[in-house]
């Protein structure tokens, strides 16, 4: 009788090794303990007492791999429900992070399988757990202490020097590790220095721009989160020959995180459809708000607050402006052309190009279905598509001797679809049976989901920050001054951002992310002292949700007559 340690044997299915070959019909596959240790065409034989799986009509795939996501304390059952086994997280407190990485490998919590580097190595931190070395020496200690505490790769993050870079990737290859970064400036030297891949495609639209009027348009983009997308529309094509055989060559690993531009390029009020439609489910209960409303009103903190257009103007309006006002949206929708003419000469010369969604700043799970459509609809062949969040993922992880293909001897992580993925790549969401570890998982969601070990504090990446207001431009009026304009100074401003003056809101006009201007009309001028104040829309970046700045105190007098 089957129980449920026994072995499990799946039949009859369609199998997609995520070798890149034929699929096999018919297929036997025997999981032992947590190890597939039959993978045949055809019958085989099997334990008496196995647990025996018919999938006839079905496929079976690798268990999928989001090689970019921020882990967060209540993602686990939203991944494992879409068939995401493994992740790889790029920026966590350490302690946290490998507490969480142990607790879901011995059981303890729901979730899937995940690999670490803690905070990362930045030139300027932001957050505590950043780690900012002063020279290369600093940078290889630092590293190492990473490696005896338990990290499973290295990362670098916007800013860092080459001669930084070079030092980590020297300690984390003398221990089999990868080394990921997230640029701002060309790829290539880095690749040189041995970073083995980057986040966000980052660095490689830079590599492509050369002409002057390029170079001025790509230093014109002064918001950090702009230069996700915006470096696109201004990348070269003539160049793209060049930098993709030279990445191909290298064995680079490129991220593209394409799941990012789905505001642009018109499928937001698709998506939030389908996510509101998900997270209505009772069991998804314990999502918190501000999680909520990023994914069904923000989407992605880049591009603001759903429009108040129809669906069909999301598409075809091009002077409507997004990214902080930065580029119309017609020109991001061409950025977005030119990113996937970069993916499809990588991939024909032999390049590396992995899945990564960048969850949560997308619903964790569903996003890696929709990346690898987007990826299909970059030219990729189903099949690369899938080997990107299965074989080649599990090879930028550094894991390709455990994970990502459905071999004997591997560690057992499949997904059983009802579809044939190969001729519509949709049909990877079609998710019948989740296997990890050589467990059959309840994929079902619990609204008692609970996660023992809560992360340290409450700073998120994804939400608006609070504003800072240092100061006004004048601080006195008079009761009969007529309406004015006040241009306020402070830091973490966007175009969301509203001035309240005595409370009120008045029309705001973002400037930069330290500057807005603010027309005060007259019927709010009372003689006495007002405090002015600036909030960002929800969901923010600290747990206090009703909290929008310090306030600056203002004095109205009485006007002077004669």
């Amino acid at each position: 009788m089957a129980g449920k340690n026994s072995p499990i044997v799946i039949r009859g299915a369609r199998l997609i090794d995520g070798n890149g070959g034929k699929p096999i019909d018919d297929a036997t596959i025997v999981i032992e303990g947590n190890h597939f240790s039959r993978v045949v065409a055809g019958k085989a034989d099997f334990p008496i007492e196995a647990r025996v799986i018919e999938a006839s009509g079905k496929t079976v795939l690798p268990g999928l791999i989001d090689n970019h996501v921020h882990y967060r304390d209540l993602l686990g059952e939203l991944f494992l429900a879409h068939g995401v086994t493994s992740v790889r997280d790029l920026g966590n407190p350490l302690d946290w992070i490998l507490a969480q990485r142990d607790a879901v490998s011995h059981g303890k919590i729901a979730g899937p399988r995940i690999f670490c580097a803690g905070g990362g190595f930045y030139s300027r931190a932001t957050a505590a757990h950043h780690q900012v070395p002063a020279n290369p020496a600093d940078a290889k200690a630092m590293m190492q202490d990473l490696i005896r505490q338990g990290v499973d790769y290295a990362k670098i993050h916007l800013g860092v020097p080459l001669e930084i870079a070079r030092a980590v990737a020297d300690e984390a290859r003398a221990v089999g590790f990868k080394l990921t970064a997230h640029l701002d400036t060309s790829i290539l030297p880095y690749v040189d220095a041995g970073v083995d891949g980057v986040e966000h495609a980052s660095g490689c639209a830079e590599a492509t721009i050369r002409s002057a009027e390029g170079l001025k348009n790509l230093a014109s983009i002064k918001l950090w989160l702009a230069k996700f997308l915006a470096c696109w529309t201004f990348a070269e094509r003539e160049h793209y020959a060049e930098v993709t055989e030279f990445l191909a060559q290298k064995g680079t690993y490129i991220e593209p995180t394409m799941v990012l531009w789905g505001a642009p390029v018109g499928r937001r009020e698709k998506w939030e459809r389908e996510d509101y439609e998900l997270l209505k489910t009772p069991g998804l209960s314990y999502i918190p708000e501000d999680l909520r409303l990023l994914w069904l009103d923000h989407y992605y903190l880049a591009f603001g607050k759903r429009s108040e257009a129809a669906p069909e103007q999301d598409v075809v309006i091009g002077n409507r402006y997004s990214i902080y006002g930065i580029l119309p949206e017609a020109q991001l929708r061409e950025g977005y052309k030119r990113l996937q003419e970069f993916l499809w000469c990588l991939v024909k010369a032999g390049g590396n190009v992995v899945t990564g969604t960048d969850a949560p700043a997308v619903v964790p799970g569903v996003s890696l279905h929709r990346e690898m459509e987007f990826l299909v609809e970059a030219g990729l062949s189903p099949m690369q598509a899938i080997q990107s969040a299965t074989k080649v993922g599990a090879q930028y992880l550094g894991q390709e001797k455990q994970l990502g293909t459905v071999e004997e001897g591997k560690l057992a992580d499949l997904i059983i679809v009802r579809g044939d993925p190969l001729k519509e790549i949709t049909q990877t969401r079609t998710i019948d049976l989740v296997i990890k570890d050589g467990e059959i998982l309840d994929t079902s969601f619990h609204a008692s989901f609970t996660n023992p070990i809560p992360r340290p504090y409450s700073q998120e990446f994804y939400g608006y920050p609070i504003p800072k207001l240092d100061k006004i431009s004048r601080q006195v009026a008079g009761e009969r001054d007529g309406d004015f304009e006040l241009t306020l100074s402070g830091k973490d401003f966007f175009p969301e951002s509203v001035v309240r003056f005595g409370g009120s809101p008045v029309p705001t006009r973002f400037l930069s992310q330290n500057a807005v201007a603010a027309t005060v009309p007259s019927h709010l001028l009372k003689v006495g002292t007002i405090p002015i104040s600036v909030s960002n829309p929800k969901p923010h970046e600290f747990a206090d949700k009703g909290a929008t700045s310090n306030s600056v105190n203002f004095i109205v007098k009485f006007a002077l007559v004669g």
